[in-house]
């Protein structure tokens, strides 16, 4: 009875959330390597180059981002209530998402950081679906897209899902297309003068721009857990079929647009260069939005836990072992 539960809007669906996510989150922690491999290139991060005098305090920093990413994740704009499925099912599978690579999770605060900025350009962006003005949420989109290339250079390969989510979620004009794209200029400026305060402002754009530029940290290693993860890629295929095949016209365009986003994390680590636990990382929300929506399309509610729970063990099997 845990997936009725969870799906339920009551106070019980969401202190049980809230309990299994603080229940991964303190059991991978206790297994939780103190010093990550390859956190020192992390301090030439134009960011986080200041934790260099404060080791100790990465992992806070990257766990207060994860709870923050978490709870965002709830958010429902508009038409996605019905098609994004239940928020706390959502929330639950982001954080086992993360803390299937612990290592690499809490080793990479600008990684949260960016998939966190992404997720919300990604909610802010399907929140245009059939309203008339939203002029000022594009121009939010291009600021977010251009802030979250800041911390990962490569998520400015999102810039493909949201030109296909504009032509499947709008009409279009000129004038929506052309304040997305100042937004990201905006963005840049700010940045700008942000960095004219050094002695050499281009230099220093420069290194931000390269520093953003993420690569791999170390080894990344698979573990038994991504191959439990593995449940949860064949959900989220699944119910992406459905939702195509004989969903409603606008469960088929914002499952498009949820599709497209994770194709361009795939493009960002096959052509650009991300680390692929970097990519899970920023593919987390879409990827468990559409774990979520199969879960709760099986008709039997017995057979909706033991999906939900095999995803479950995903964090705990991680410590079985590694390649």
């Amino acid at each position: 009875m845990l997936t009725p539960i969870l799906k339920t809007r009551t106070l019980a669906g969401l202190v049980l959330a809230y309990l299994l996510c603080a229940l991964i989150l303190s059991v991978g922690l206790g297994f939780q390597n103190p010093e990550p491999a390859g956190v020192e290139m992390l301090y030439s991060h134009w960011a986080f180059s200041w934790l260099q005098a404060y080791p100790q305090l990465i992992g806070w920093v990257c766990l207060g981002v994860l709870v923050l990413m978490a709870v965002l994740s709830r958010i429902r704009p508009g038409e996605t209530k019905p098609n994004f499925g239940s928020a706390n099912i959502t929330m639950i599978l982001i954080i086992c998402v993360a803390a299937t690579q612990f290592e690499a999770v809490f080793s990479k605060p600008h990684t949260l950081v960016g998939s966190t900025i992404s997720m919300t350009m990604f909610l802010l962006l399907s929140s245009t679906y059939k309203k008339e003005k939203v002029l000022s949420e594009l121009f939010h989109v291009g600021l977010l897209l251009g802030l979250s290339s800041l911390f990962v250079g490569q998520s400015i390969m999102f810039l493909v899902p949201i030109v296909f989510s504009l032509l499947v979620l709008r009409s279009g004009n000129w004038k929506e297309w052309a304040v997305l794209f100042l937004g990201v200029i905006m963005c840049a400026v700010f940045m700008m003068l942000f960095c004219i305060w050094s002695d050499a402002p281009l230099l220093e754009f420069k290194r931000v721009i390269q520093s953003a530029w993420g690569g791999f940290f170390g080894q990344a290693r698979l573990n038994a857990g991504h191959l439990v993860l593995l449940l949860a890629l064949i959900a989220a295929i699944a119910g992406l079929f459905k939702s195509l095949t004989i969903g409603t016209v606008n469960e088929r365009n914002l499952t498009l647009v949820n599709l497209t986003w994770i194709i361009g994390v795939v493009l960002m680590v096959v052509l650009l260069g991300l680390g692929w636990q970097e990519g899970l990382i920023l593919a987390a929300f879409p990827l468990a939005v559409s774990v979520t929506k199969t879960i709760e399309g099986i008709e039997r509610w017995w057979l909706a836990d033991l999906l939900l729970l095999l995803i479950l063990t995903a964090p705990f099997a991680r410590n079985l072992w590694q390649l």
